[in-house]
């Protein structure tokens, strides 16, 4: 069928507009081309950018890692070794040739990133020995801390650590050097401990010869030469005795124990001893001179802690008979009674605290260096080991004894027990 004029002019206009809109559209999808080709390029640059940063960064990152002297070695959730600076290639060289991807748990187990995963808490500073690149061991001084994602996902864990051994040598020399200057202080104190009972001794050995040489002497006085013989003989035993209890090998016996109640046991054993010696001058018909207070402050309240009862109460009795004595002394002639006071307390690590002050003369500065000492004393009488030893009991426990200015005017002891 012949197409009209009309028809075919209207299916002409129809094409015209058709091919228009098509070519509107693709004008349109060119410029959407060109815009994201042209944001295609920016983020490109933007991209490459972020590259060249991140380069600079690394680069910088392994410069300072480095630089720093302390090993440091990063591990995933498995133990694997993923980063590690060249400190820590040196200082491993003997255990482990390749540290990139080495199995961390199965090499070092009792690492402290090996605990770190096992607890995802961070692990405080410790010591472990290696074998060093050259032979020997090398002395590591080591911590931890977990690694997480955003999201608070465990993800590995850094470990880091020092090289000690040099400084562990040297304070091993230093200690052998203290304690060879402790054992010629030891052996003059022992010297003169043994020297001037021996002195006493022979005197009055000899006196007591030539009386019974002569056959004339007078018996009450031939009783006080041997009397005085005797008593040089037990301050010999006594000054023994001490020695050998200093140097003989201590091992604790550790229990859980009530502090509260090793410490008021003795404070009651010196409120005891003072009302006992005042007894015995009224009875003896001399004016009974009443003992110092001795008070106890309880900051601990209830629980145990983990130590030996047997050797700390040693510890507590030589504190608090020390500075029952050196308050007795002191306040002798100026009248008065003077105050002890105990102390048993936390400390804000949860460590057990005791302290004992008095109103007494204190320690000079000087001697406080030397007071736990063996054979070094400030007071008239005794040994000089009462103290030493305590410090040998409480080092034994991992803790130490300080003195220092008391808030009572005398002397302060502090024993602290981790």
């Amino acid at each position: 069928m012949p197409i009209s004029p009309e028809d075919f002019s209207a299916a002409i206009k129809l094409f015209d507009e058709t091919t228009g809109a098509l070519s509107a559209q693709v004008q349109r999808l060119e410029g959407v081309l060109a815009r994201k080709q042209q944001e295609l390029i920016e983020a490109n640059h933007r991209l490459a950018a972020k590259v060249d940063e991140l380069d600079r960064l690394r680069a910088w990152l392994e410069l300072v890692m480095g630089a720093v002297s302390s090993g440091v070695v990063a591990v995933d959730v498995h133990g694997r070794v993923t980063t590690c600076n060249r400190a820590a290639e040196l200082a491993l060289a003997g255990e482990l040739p390749r540290l990139i991807d080495a199995d961390w748990r199965a090499s070092f187990p009792d690492a402290p990133a090996v605990r770190v995963l096992a607890s995802g808490r961070a692990e405080p500073r410790c010591e472990r020995r290696v074998r060093g690149p050259e032979g020997g061991h090398r002395t590591l001084e080591a911590a931890a801390a977990p690694l997480r994602a955003p999201d608070g996902v465990l993800i590995g864990a850094v470990e880091v650590f020092e090289d000690i051994t040099a400084v562990r040598s040297l304070q091993e020399r230093a200690e052998r050097v203290d304690r060879l200057k402790q054992l010629g202080e030891m052996a003059a104190g022992v010297a003169h401990e043994i020297r001037n009972p021996l002195n006493g001794i022979e005197g009055f050995a000899s006196l007591l010869a030539r009386d019974l040489a002569s056959g004339g002497g007078d018996p009450a006085k031939m009783r006080r030469y041997a009397e005085a013989v005797v008593g040089g003989v037990r301050d010999l035993n006594r000054t023994v005795t001490g020695l050998l209890e200093f140097t003989r090998p201590r091992r604790l016996d550790r229990r859980a124990a009530d502090p509260l109640a090793l410490v008021r046991s003795c404070v009651e054993l010196v409120r005891a001893e003072s009302a006992s010696r005042a007894g015995a001058a009224l009875v003896g018909g001399e004016d009974p001179q009443p003992g110092p207070a001795v008070a106890l402050t309880d900051r601990w309240g209830e629980g145990s802690h983990v130590f030996d009862p047997s050797q700390l109460r040693q510890v507590l009795l030589n504190l608090v008979q020390n500075a029952v004595h050196a308050v007795v002394e002191h306040h002798a002639s100026g009248g008065g009674t003077g105050r002890v006071m105990v102390t048993v307390e936390r400390d804000d690590d949860g460590g057990l605290v005791f302290t004992v002050d008095d109103d007494g003369p204190g320690v000079p500065a000087d001697d406080r260096q030397r007071i736990f000492t063996p054979f070094f004393t400030t007071k008239s009488h005794g040994t000089g080991l009462g103290l030493a030893i305590a410090h040998t009991i409480a080092a034994l426990h991992g803790g130490g004894i300080t003195v220092d200015e008391s808030p009572l005017g005398g002397a302060r002891f502090r024993l602290a027990i981790p």
